[in-house]
């Protein structure tokens, strides 16, 4: 069998209260042309910092899409085969400070104003969540730097909503929703939520719905289906558990289950992955139009 890799989906998010913004195309071919897109990300006790590099951006298909490679470099020893000894406690160790095929991945980005569509191919070290974060964090940072304003600069994960209504027809039993809130961009949809986030000065509104003593929630109500809106924008993040028939429960997260494709793999070939990345972020774009159906979409 052939083998394949992940591409996981996201959207960009310029984030900020005001309506005059810049064309996102333009941003993108400034932050591409600054090589600036870099930041160094200090990571919890015990780990080490690690730089991420967002680099080789380039624009491709008549200006639709930019295209590159995100990832970061490792410190590890490696320890040489002693041939004469015929041993490896006696073989030699040496330091490399270098990324590997587990963490670089290509990606590219729809230059659509009303998309702002992401494809990551993910890696072993490098799964969906962390290289959304990742790409979004290089981008503000660089953002930041070059004085665009305003640096708010995020990238979401997004998960389709009938993703969601396929999990809920296997796991009806939801007893517990969560919902995280976030800012729209650019800004224009200022709803109840969004309101009370402003006057508190605050980026994020996390609420939570829980069913009474062995009930469930009404999975299909109107107010239910209406509070999924944003997850296929990355403006709103799911949480949802469900009890199981026996005992047990089941989860569903949107950060951890992104949208996915499989793609043939790649290997070390950066330019050819990156090509396949784009070739699948084409697809997803047409797909979230309307243009085609959803076969071939997943989500984990």
């Amino acid at each position: 069998m052939a083998k394949s890799r992940k591409v996981a989906f996201g959207r960009i998010n310029r984030r900020n209260q005001t309506v005059q913004m810049r064309p996102f195309r333009d941003d993108i071919l400034d932050l591409a042309a600054s090589k600036k897109t870099s930041i160094e990300f200090k990571a919890s006790a015990g780990k080490p910092a690690r730089t991420w590099h967002a680099a080789d951006m380039q624009i491709v298909v008549n200006g639709r899409f930019a295209i590159g490679v995100l990832g970061y470099a490792v410190s590890e020893e490696k320890r040489r085969f002693d041939q004469e000894n015929f041993s490896w406690v006696k073989g030699e160790t040496e330091f490399s400070d270098a990324a590997s095929e587990d963490t670089v991945v290509p990606f590219a980005i729809d230059l659509n104003e009303h998309s702002r569509y992401v494809a990551v191919a993910t890696s072993g070290r490098v799964q969906a969540y962390s290289a959304m974060v990742n790409l979004g964090r290089v981008l503000n940072r660089a953002a930041h730097d070059i004085g665009l304003l305003p640096a708010e600069w995020e990238c979401d994960v997004v998960v389709t909503e009938a993703s969601i209504h396929k999990w809920l027809e296997q796991h009806p039993k939801v007893r517990q929703m969560r919902r995280t809130i976030k800012f729209t961009n650019p800004g224009r949809n200022l709803d109840d939520d969004r309101s009370e986030m402003t006057a508190l000065h605050a980026n994020r509104k996390t609420e939570e719905f829980t069913a009474g003593y062995n009930k469930q929630l009404d999975v299909h109500s109107p107010v239910f289906l209406e509070l999924l809106h944003g997850v296929e924008t990355g403006d709103l993040e799911i949480y949802l558990e469900a009890r199981l028939d026996g005992s047990g429960k089941a989860e569903f997260n949107s950060n951890e289950g992104a949208d996915k494709v499989l793609v043939p793999d790649f290997g070390t070939d950066l330019e050819r992955g990156m090509d396949l990345v784009q070739t699948a972020l084409a697809g997803y774009v047409a797909r979230m139009s309307g243009e085609n159906g959803q076969d071939g979409l997943w989500s984990d």
